[in-house]
Formats: structure tokens, C-alpha cells, sequence
């Protein structure tokens, strides 16, 4: 028998990132080749169970399955028959039979149900344990458990049950007990890829068709299964066999015949557990620990059929799936039972004399092929010294650099080395490896960088070096402005507080000017108030000359008058009184030119008194205007003074403050040489950089 394997994943490179989850979730590794960019698959290595499929999130891997060439030959007119797996029920959320009516509305001239060729398959197991009292039994329905023993555990291959599964029973009572379909091709509908291989090996069935596959086919023509008709299976309906494709099914349908055999079957399912099992299982049968169990109901994937690789339904609860299982199989039983315990006898011989009908000792037997010579051809064992040899060109050089962390998809590092050794992977998938060249890379890469940052650094240093010397003699320089300024400003505020002083001593004159011109108004006031007086005395002066000069003028003519009297009374008695009338007119015009001089010289006085007056009365209005302003200079003198005072405060701060700046220029001036001694010790270490 050929002992190659047709390929039941594909790769799509273009898709493949490298990643190795396909390599962390496979059971058998070294199917697995990741000494490309890509990783790739020996399907004669690859036991199909589909986990790198679920595990990709690129789709770099897919199921392949004879979809397209079964629609093609039902368009061309060929004759086909199905079988349908119990999954269905899962992968069609119950509607089974819809699935049915689907089908043949495809072409399918009839649909079988392989939950009735699992009733034969338990018949054929119980049969084969009462015939041989086997120390154990493996079940076979799961074609991915059956290539992993042939390749990888050919020492389990005597405990494989040596009878069919429920999908060859199926396929072969349909060829023996349904002749109308002879010559027609038969299309297995199911949840599991790695089928096709089973096909292969036994030689019947001519098509393997994944769930997912028409799932996608019904969603991308907008078909909904539901719209089909409910149509019964070709075959007769199962009984509890409906729950074979759950975890248990075998071992709770067997129950129908051996209310024990939950205590006498060990039930596990699911990756790593069942491979760990396995590994193991052997050695402890060899020791004689083992088997505790006579029945071992095993299956690859955690969710049963329900959750192959080929249903789609690895994103829902197990509880959501199984119901719908359990549902159908209380149905399925209740066909052959009804109330009371004759009918139910009744009930179960009936479905014993249906499985006598289809079952025939010698039909349904299975016979299995040692496989693990194309392992042992593929994958070489390696010695210590190899292991170690390639350890060393990992950069595994102490126990400690042995990881086995996993990143690289093996269970060990020593798992990464066979498959190098056997160039199925490579160093660069390490990561102890990368880390390491990393390492090493970026040390170099430090050291190159360092030497660019050391240069970089000098050539900036130098240029700064330069800036710091010029700025040093600018601060030099500065200083000395500084101290120069500060000098000059020192005199500024000097002069200001002696402008300050003088300020307050011309304040001090201005108050006695304006004393001194107060008391100079009140005395003009004073005198003018006296020559108004003297004004008045001069006119009472004037207006007594001129009495005086009336009087003058009546007294001379008085003398006029006694003159001529003294004519009338002759010269003896007129001489005398002549004479005295003489002198009276002359004492009459003498005080008569005296009174004109008088008021003459009065009025003169009074003129002179009355300019006098004028004089003072404008000497008066000059001193008010002199006072006035002599209290605007003050004024203006006080806001000075004031303008001073602040100056002389701030210039006393300006001095205090220059003379911290003083000390911060002389403390830069020391700062900046020693930054410049600093920089020059820098750029020495710096230099001495390049050494290292």
C-alpha cells in the first residue's frame, strides 16, 4: 500500500507571516518546515488535525476538501449518494434535515445518515471484545488519531479497534445492502478533513466535503438552509448513536448494552491531552499500569465532531452545540421506545433486528499501516554532540540560555534543534538567538554609533570650546563695562544727592523769600495806606492856602480901603493910618504870594504823593505776582524734591544692586574658566572614548 498522504492542508505562503502558531499548536512539530520565510507543511508528516488552521489569524492556512469537484460532477449529471456525519446537526444549528432537502435539490439522489453506521460501529466493537476479551480498545472514528498511531505510536496500532468507522460502515452497508446505488459515487458530508485520508486508506468514497465548505456556498448564493423542505435520511434513523460526533458518544451509545462502562472507558478529547496520553500510553501498558480502562473513547478535537476543523463552529459555546446533539438524540430514542416496559422491549429489538439486517461480521473490518518509516526517513534522530553542536551556534552556552520558552513553536529547545539538524527551521527562529545577535548588533551598531557621537561630540565640543573662549573674554569685557557703569552710575547718584541737597537748601531760601516778600508786601501796604494819609493832610494844607490866600486878598483890600480913608482924613490923621495901611498891604500881598507858592508847592507835593501812591499800589500788585510765584517755584521745588527723594531711594537700590552684579560678574568670570578647564577635560575624555 502507498504509504504517501494526500495533502489535507494547503499553505498560502503569500499569507504567511512566519509567526510559528501553527508550529505551537501542532501535535507533531516536524511536519511543520520553518527554515524558509514561510512555513511550510510535509503533508506525509501532517496528521490533518486541523489546529493550525484555527490557530491562523492570516488564513495561511485552509481545509481542502473535494467541494468543488463534487458540485462539478452534480452540474455534469453524475450519480451521487451522501452520507452525512452527526455534526451536522451543529453546523446547520439543527436544521439537519433541511440539509437534506439542500442536497438533493443540488442532484444527490439519496442522503444516509452515518449515525446509523455508528450503531453498527458499536456492534462491531461489542462484537469484537466478546469474541477476543482485548486488554483495551482504542476507538478509530476520529481519522486524525488514526494517522497520528500509524506514524508517530505504530507500537499502539495492536489496540486500534480493528473494525470500521461509522462512515465506512455506512458507505459499506450502502454498497452491499442499497444496490439500486451501485455505481453511484458517494460524497462524505463532514466536519473533518484528515476524512479524505480515511477514504484513501480503506478505498471507498469518492468525495470529501467539509460543512464549512457548503456553509460558504449557501451564504455566498444568499441561500438560507431553512428554505429547504425536511426531508428523512434514505437509511433507517439512529438511535442514541446521534451522539457520536460529542465527546463520549461511543462510550454513552455502548451504554445501551453495558450499564458499567462509564467505570470501564476512559474518555478524552482535545490537544495536547490526547497526545499526551498517547506518548505515554505504551509504556505504562508495557509496565502493566495500564490500561485501567477496556474502552478508550478518544477523539482530537476538545469539541468533538461538532468542533472539527471543517464545521466553522470553534467561536461557539460547547453548551450552544451540544444541545442541539442531545435534543435530536431524545428524539431519535423516543422512535424506538413509548410508554412501558414491553413496548420499550419492544422498541430495542426492533432496533437490534435493523442493525442485524445491515451487519455482517466479516464486512466491516479495518486493518491499519505502520507509517513510521517515512518519519524516520523524514526526521533523523540526532546524537548528543549534534544537539550541543547546534546549541553553541544558537549561542546556547550554559544552562541558563536553554529557555524552552516556546516563542519558536517547539515544546523544548531541544525540540528546535532536531528540527534544525533536520533542516526544518533555522537559528533565526530562536529567540534566545535573536536576542543574542541583537545583542551583538547593537553593540557593534553601539560601539560604531558611539564612535560617530564621540567625533560629533569633540567636533561640538572644539566648536563650542571656541565659543566658550570668546564668550569668557566677552564676559571680560562685560565686567569691566560693568565695573565702569557701575563707577559712573555711583557718581550719578552722588550728584543726585547733592542735587538733592541743594534742592533742600534752595527750598529753605524760597521759604525766607517768601517771608521776606510778605512782610515787603505788608509794609508797601503799609506806606500806601500812609501816603493816602499824608494825601489827605495835603489837601486840608491846600484847601488852608487858600483860605489863607482869601484871607490875604480881603486884608489887602482892606489896606486898599484903609489907604483910601486914611487919603479922606487928611495928612495929619490919614499919615499914620496911611502908613499902617501900607504895611497891611503889603502883609496882605506878601502872605498872598506866600499862599500861592504854598498851595502852588502843596499841590505839587500832593501830585508827587499821588504818583507816589500809584507806585506803591503797582509795587504791591508786583509783590502778590512775585508771592505767587515764589509759591509755584515752591511747589515745583516740593514735587522736585519729591522726584528727588524717589531717585535717591532707587539710586540707592541701583547701587545695591550693582553691586550684586558685580559679585555675579566676578563669580561668572570664575564659572567661565572653570567651564572652559571643564570643557577641556571633556573633550580628553571624550577622546579617550575611542579606545574602548
Amino acid at each position: 500500500m502507498n504509504q504517501s498522504l494526500r495533502p489535507v492542508i494547503q499553505v498560502i505562503k503569500e499569507k504567511c507571516v512566519n509567526c510559528h502558531r501553527c508550529i505551537a499548536v501542532c501535535p507533531v512539530k516536524m511536519c511543520n518546515d520553518g527554515s524558509g520565510d514561510v512555513i511550510d507543511l510535509h503533508s506525509d508528516l501532517c496528521i490533518g488535525c486541523g489546529e493550525c488552521i484555527v490557530a491562523c489569524t492570516h488564513e495561511a492556512r485552509i481545509g481542502i476538501d473535494d467541494f468543488q469537484l463534487f458540485m462539478d460532477d452534480l452540474k455534469k449529471g453524475t450519480g451521487i449518494v451522501a452520507i452525512v456525519a452527526p455534526a451536522a446537526v451543529a453546523s446547520f444549528n439543527g436544521k439537519y434535515l433541511e440539509l437534506n432537502g439542500f442536497l438533493k435539490s443540488l442532484g444527490v439522489k439519496a442522503v444516509f445518515d452515518v449515525s446509523f453506521g455508528a450503531e453498527l460501529t458499536v456492534k462491531s466493537y461489542l462484537a469484537y471484545m466478546k469474541k477476543h476479551n482485548p486488554s483495551t480498545v482504542i476507538s478509530q472514528p476520529c481519522p486524525t488519531l488514526v494517522s497520528y498511531i500509524e506514524m508517530y505510536r505504530p507500537e499502539l496500532i495492536p489496540y486500534l479497534a480493528p473494525a470500521d468507522s461509522p462512515v465506512m460502515h455506512t458507505i459499506k452497508m450502502i454498497k452491499k445492502f442499497y444496490p439500486q446505488y451501485r455505481g453511484y459515487k458517494i460524497a462524505n458530508l463532514t466536519p473533518c478533513y484528515s476524512k479524505r485520508r480515511e477514504l484513501d486508506a480503506c478505498g471507498l468514497g469518492d468525495y470529501n466535503v467539509g460543512f464549512l465548505s457548503l456553509r460558504r456556498y449557501l451564504d455566498q448564493n444568499k441561500q438560507d438552509i431553512s428554505a429547504y423542505p425536511a426531508l428523512d435520511y434514505d437509511n433507517p434513523p439512529a438511535e442514541r448513536a446521534v451522539l457520536f460526533s460529542s465527546p463520549g458518544g461511543l462510550m454513552r451509545t455502548v451504554e445501551r448494552y453495558d450499564k458499567d462502562i462509564n467505570s470501564n472507558t476512559r474518555k478524552i478529547e482535545g490537544s495536547p491531552e490526547i497526545y499526551h496520553y498517547f506518548a505515554y500510553l505504551s509504556q505504562a501498558i508495557q509496565n502493566g499500569s495500564s490500561p485501567v480502562f477496556k474502552l478508550i473513547d478518544c477523539l482530537n478535537c476538545s469539541m468533538g465532531c461538532n468542533g472539527g476543523p471543517a464545521t466553522g463552529n470553534q467561536d461557539k459555546h460547547l453548551d450552544d452545540i451540544e444541545i442541539l446533539i442531545e435534543k435530536r438524540q431524545r428524539e431519535a430514542r423516543k422512535r424506538y421506545t413509548s410508554k412501558g416496559f414491553f413496548a420499550k422491549l419492544a422498541g430495542k429489538n426492533k432496533l437490534e433486528k435493523l442493525l442485524d439486517k445491515y451487519w455482517d461480521e466479516g464486512l466491516y473490518k479495518r486493518s491499519y499501516t505502520d507509517r513510521s518509516e517515512i518519519f524516520k526517513k523524514m526526521v533523523t534522530a540526532p546524537s548528543q554532540e549534534q544537539i550541543e553542536e547546534v546549541f553553541h551556534s544558537m549561542h546556547k552556552k550554559s544552562k541558563e540560555d536553554i529557555l524552552d520558552c516556546g516563542a519558536c513553536g517547539y515544546r523544548s529547545c531541544e525540540q528546535m534543534a532536531v528540527a534544525i539538524i533536520n533542516n526544518l527551521n533555522k537559528p533565526e527562529n530562536c529567540k534566545h538567538f535573536v536576542e543574542f545577535e541583537k545583542t551583538v548588533s547593537n553593540e557593534q551598531q553601539a560601539k560604531d554609533m558611539l564612535n560617530r557621537m564621540v567625533q560629533q561630540a569633540v567636533d561640538k565640543m572644539n566648536q563650542n570650546m571656541e565659543g566658550i573662549g570668546a564668550l569668557s573674554g566677552q564676559i571680560d569685557e562685560t565686567a569691566e563695562y560693568v565695573l565702569t557703569s557701575s563707577s559712573v552710575i555711583q557718581n550719578m547718584v552722588e550728584s543726585l544727592r547733592s542735587i538733592d541737597t541743594t534742592l533742600n537748601h534752595n527750598a529753605m531760601t524760597l521759604q525766607k523769600l517768601n517771608q521776606s516778600s510778605t512782610e515787603g508786601k505788608n509794609r508797601i501796604g503799609k506806606i500806601v495806606e500812609l501816603i493816602a494819609e499824608v494825601s489827605q493832610h495835603a489837601e486840608a494844607l491846600i484847601e488852608a492856602c487858600d483860605v489863607i490866600g482869601d484871607i490875604a486878598d480881603q486884608t489887602g483890600i482892606l489896606g486898599m480901603n484903609a489907604a483910601i480913608e486914611a487919603a479922606h482924613a487928611g495928612e495929619a490923621v490919614g499919615k499914620g493910618f496911611a502908613v499902617v495901611a501900607a504895611s497891611i498891604r503889603k502883609l496882605a500881598e506878601s502872605s498872598g504870594r506866600q499862599a500861592a507858592e504854598i498851595s502852588n508847592s502843596l499841590k505839587n507835593i500832593k501830585g508827587l504823593i499821588e504818583k507816589s501812591g500809584e507806585s506803591s499800589s503797582n509795587a504791591q500788585r508786583q509783590f502778590e505776582t512775585v508771592l505767587s510765584l515764589v509759591e509755584t517755584v515752591k511747589e515745583e521745588a516740593a514735587n522736585i524734591k519729591g522726584v528727588m527723594d524717589h531717585q535717591n531711594a532707587g539710586g540707592s537700590q541701583v547701587i545695591n544692586t550693582l553691586e550684586q552684579i558685580n559679585k555675579l560678574i566676578v563669580t561668572v568670570r570664575n564659572d567661565s574658566s572653570i567651564l572652559l578647564k571643564s570643557g577641556q577635560t571633556i573633550i580628553e575624555d571624550i577622546n579617550s572614548l575611542k579606545s574602548v
